[in-house]
């Protein structure tokens, strides 16, 4: 699959994926329009802003909540090839505790669907994005990208 990069894309930049449950215990996950792959949410770190005001931010553009209560729960350094350049992305994974709004999503022309999965069907998707996977590393859970 050839993807069109953004020029934010071909950056080194910092990123954050969510954790969003639901009363039942399910995780808010994303089908991704660009790279094709199932994710909780996600979202870059602009240049000059503070990792939790891209929390907040992204929350309210993509999820149309307003983050309340939070913590970061595991941060990793990928890597990644994009037209021909390494591009650093440190990834910084937050468990969300209290919110207000109602989810819902707010960029359908970037996630066809948004919806709630148990850890058990999310483990089980085709294609998971990094995010999800160090999500599911959290609770002791390690598979591929793609199965």
């Amino acid at each position: 699959m050839k993807i069109a990069y953004t020029a934010e894309d071909l950056k080194d930049h910092h990123a954050i994926g969510v954790i969003i449950t639901n009363k039942q215990g399910e995780i808010l996950v994303q089908k991704h329009v660009k790279y094709g792959f199932w994710t909780i949410p996600v979202g870059k770190v602009k240049q000059e802003q503070k990792v939790e005001e891209a929390l907040r931010e992204e929350m309210q553009e993509e999820c149309n909540i307003e983050v309340r209560s939070w913590e970061e729960i595991a941060t990793k350094t990928y890597v990644y090839e994009r037209n021909g350049k390494n591009v650093t992305v440190p990834l910084h994974l937050f468990q969300i505790f209290s919110f207000e709004g109602i989810i819902k999503n707010n960029e359908p022309h970037n996630h066809t669907t948004q919806i709630f999965l148990p850890i058990e069907k999310i483990k089980e998707l085709p294609y998971l994005s990094d995010a999800t996977l160090l999500f599911l590393e959290t609770k002791g859970i390690y598979r591929t990208k793609s199965i």
